[in-house]
């Protein structure tokens, strides 16, 4: 037979056990939280002269604010924007602007030139090239690790670009032009007070995460009614 105290013991270690795991699942929950986006704060975002594609007056605007030094924007990029594209602007529901951000500063300002610079001379390969541009960022990447200059971005226009004029691209990522739109992304950026990349907004309305789909969808549909 048990003694008391054994049985006490045993007791004893099962409420530790449980009050250990209820503190594990706390903290998953707490970190593992989305806010819902607030609908009711939805921001008013001008994209007049900023890459754009789709239907000019689409009932659903899509806007994304990427950092080409940043990994998660890649994925955004190469794996998210193809399936809204086809679903959404393809079809002429949603039109799509891209606008850069400058979290890292010089390294970001080269892709920002060269997104630009495609985006002035030739207009028709911007999303070629930025899709083509993200790719050639390092799988093991981080937001820290510069990997971009002017020769890759020189580079990868010049194979995905036919009829590339290298002289006359360098020249115009070291436009004032070019230079001009870039301060003048970055001070839309400051203004909305963007904290995270991508930065994705569904008619104004700031997904707070970005790879939530089934959020994307919701919103795009919503819109659409």
């Amino acid at each position: 037979m048990k003694s008391k105290n054994t049985r006490s013991s045993n007791k004893g270690k099962i409420i530790a056990l449980t009050v250990g795991l209820l503190a594990i699942i706390g903290i998953i929950l707490v970190f593992s939280y989305t806010p819902e986006p607030d609908k009711e704060n939805a921001k008013t975002l001008n994209m007049e002269g900023q890459p754009t594609i789709g239907e000019k007056n689409a009932k659903v605007q899509i806007v994304e604010m990427g950092d080409i030094m940043c990994p998660a924007c890649k994925v955004w990029s190469l794996q998210y924007f193809p399936v809204i594209k086809e679903k959404y602007i393809d079809t002429g529901k949603a039109n799509f602007s891209f606008t850069n951000v400058l979290f890292h500063e010089e390294p970001s300002k080269i892709g920002a030139q060269a997104f630009e610079a495609v985006y002035e001379l030739y207009p028709d390969y911007f999303w070629d090239y930025v899709h083509n541009l993200y790719q050639a960022q390092p799988e093991t990447s981080n937001h820290d690790e510069v990997w971009i200059n002017q020769d890759i971005a020189v580079d990868v226009a010049g194979k995905t670009i036919p009829n590339f004029n290298k002289d006359e691209f360098i020249a115009k990522m070291n436009s004032r032009e070019v230079r001009d739109q870039i301060s003048k992304d970055d001070s839309l950026v400051k203004e909305i007070g963007l904290k995270l990349t991508p930065g994705i907004f569904i008619n104004g309305v700031e997904l707070t995460d970005p790879f939530d789909m089934d959020k994307i969808n919701e919103l795009i549909e919503e819109g659409l009614k």
